[in-house]
């Protein structure tokens, strides 16, 4: 598994960090402590959830709730262009970094949700390969002749 700080999510989650923290400090007083704190706020979430992500078996949920962020995230970068706190250019930019981390994230829970689903049958397949129902019904009537044979103990 590689480290959560060599992943092109973590790094662009970062990165947009980074850029938000910039444009916040060039808000407007009025909107910078409730509204840009809030949004900074999102954006650190976003790399907490990277890491998350990164370091437990459950990532799914997790990468369902860093999808609804980013979609959050992108509300309130509309709506900052729409209070003229950033311009259409920023706006862009930021745009551009969230809808690859929706994208990344979105693959990465596909592939979690399938590698899960697969290690849950994979589960399933080895209880059936002991029990012998997975090689076909020779091998199971074999393996309960043998049960058979040695009678209840």
């Amino acid at each position: 598994m590689a480290l959560h700080t060599e992943t092109e999510i973590y790094k662009a989650t970062y990165e947009l960090c980074k850029l938000v923290t910039e444009y916040v400090a060039n808000m407007e007083r009025k909107y910078k402590a409730d509204f840009g704190a809030e949004l900074r706020k999102r954006c650190m979430a976003l790399v907490m959830r990277t890491y998350e992500a990164n370091t437990t078996e459950e990532k799914p949920p997790i990468l369902r709730r860093m999808r609804q962020e980013v979609e959050a995230v992108n509300l309130a970068l509309r709506l900052a262009v729409d209070l003229r706190q950033i311009s259409v250019k920023q706006y862009s930019r930021a745009i551009a970094l969230t809808g690859s981390i929706g994208k990344q994230a979105t693959g990465w829970q596909k592939h979690s949700e399938s590698a899960l689903a697969a290690g849950l049958s994979r589960q399933s397949d080895q209880r059936a390969m002991e029990s012998g129902r997975a090689a076909g019904p020779q091998a199971h009537r074999q393996a309960q002749q043998g049960y058979r044979r040695q009678g209840p103990q």
